[in-house]
């Protein structure tokens, strides 16, 4: 009798406490896969692969470098038509457009990015609804089945990075993350994502072109890769955590995602190399402490992938494939071909899948002794600068304006 009076609340705070891990979940879909991690499931790999994919269908969608996202059988698309930034969403198997919705007036991309005058940010689709922000930093929120507004905001348009917004949502806790503004106002913001009223903002991070994710080891935790500095906000609260210094040097730009495991994250950055970062919860607070730095292997505008202890990658100069000892940080191995450092690894299972803006995609081996390559695929006539959905026997390219669907069968 006094067992089970003692038992019975830590039976109740057990179910609390698992409870609460469950609650705090990123929602949906976007960004890198439900997990900002590039795993990707339910794509059926071959026994052998075939000399050459077969197009099924495709489609002109409008200008951009956000990536596609796969949801219940549907395309979510974030693009550029004529004078407009355009949310759309298209049938994963035909290639119909279902709907298509104007989201705001394009604006003016100059500079250095002009030549991307499209939106890069990727759309988040959770709890009903399409998460999205321009390349300007207009946000909006639509019904993903019928394409129909649901709330919008251009409080955020008065700044933007160098190379426009490209910070994709982080939808969790019923709240849209996104790094919004610039240099001067970066604020990291927290919508309703039913309402659009925020939640809670952080101000004075400078803004980047990575976005954030959830640190599942501390539940309550958001990490943010600004321009200067790695930090952590309250999921809650929005209050910080702790702040990590991440400077680059001249010309470099932060542009790739944390990755998180367990306690650990790792960054790279072109310039700057590769890092692991251990975060502990001690009676004084947050830590953060360095375990390793490779000076020498960074990436540019990619994020590696973390793989059975080991980080993949293309590298910041040339897009070689590399592979990095997620322990110790040692070199493992960099393949000789050159390829392009904008790219994109995810993990499909018994291979990864690279795809370089020159548009083929690289099936290897998740091999830290060698590269292993197991076949190339030209998917593209034009440069690729969004990531590829694999699904079933299928991969989607989302190329300078067309969407295709290309089979394995």
């Amino acid at each position: 009798m006094r067992l089970t009076s003692i038992l019975r609340p830590l039976g109740i705070l057990l179910v609390a406490v698992i409870s609460l891990s469950f609650a705090i979940q990123p929602e949906g879909t976007g960004w890198r896969g439900p997990h900002r991690n590039g795993v990707v499931t339910g794509f059926e790999i071959p026994g052998t692969w075939p000399g050459k994919l077969k197009q099924d269908w495709q489609v002109a969608v409008g200008l951009g470098d956000a990536s596609p996202v796969l949801s219940d059988g549907k395309l979510y698309l974030h693009t550029r038509k004529n004078e407009s930034e355009v949310s759309m969403c298209v049938d994963a198997l035909t290639g119909k457009i279902l709907w298509e919705e104007i989201n705001n007036p394009a604006p003016e991309v100059t500079g250095g990015a002009a030549s991307h005058p499209g939106p890069r940010s990727t759309p988040s689709v959770a709890y009903g609804k399409v998460f999205n922000a321009g390349a300007g930093g207009h946000v909006t929120c639509r019904d993903a089945a019928t394409g129909r507004l649901v709330w919008e905001t251009a409080e955020f348009i008065q700044e933007v990075p160098q190379f426009f917004v490209s910070c994709s949502p982080l939808v969790i806790d019923h709240k849209c993350i996104f790094h919004l503004n610039g240099k001067e106002k970066g604020t990291v913001v927290a919508f309703d994502v039913n309402t659009g009223k925020i939640i809670w903002r952080h101000e004075g991070e400078p803004s980047t072109y990575s976005s954030p994710v959830h640190m599942p080891a501390f539940g309550d935790m958001v990490v943010v890769q600004g321009e200067t500095d790695l930090f952590a906000l309250s999921l809650s609260t929005g209050k910080l955590l702790w702040k990590y210094p991440t400077p680059t040097e001249t010309r470099f730009y932060n542009s790739s995602t944390p990755v998180i495991h367990n306690n650990l994250i790792y960054i790279a950055g072109q310039g700057s190399g590769t890092r692991a970062l251990r975060v502990e919860d001690t009676p004084e607070g947050y830590q953060v402490s360095e375990l390793w730095h490779n000076p020498a292997m960074g990436v540019s505008f990619n994020t590696p992938l973390l793989r059975d202890g080991f980080l993949y990658g293309n590298e910041a100069r040339f897009g070689n494939v590399f592979c990095i000892n997620a322990q110790n940080g040692e070199l493992c191995w960099t393949d000789t071909t050159k390829h392009i450092r904008f790219a994109s690894v995810q993990d499909v299972g018994s291979a990864l899948v690279s795809l370089p803006s020159n548009g083929v995609l690289l099936v290897y081996k998740p091999d830290h002794k060698e590269y292993r390559q197991l076949m190339a695929y030209k998917v593209a006539d034009t440069d690729v600068y969004a990531h590829p959905v694999l699904y079933g026997s299928r991969v989607w390219v989302k190329d300078k304006e067309h969407l295709t669907c290309w089979s394995l069968k």
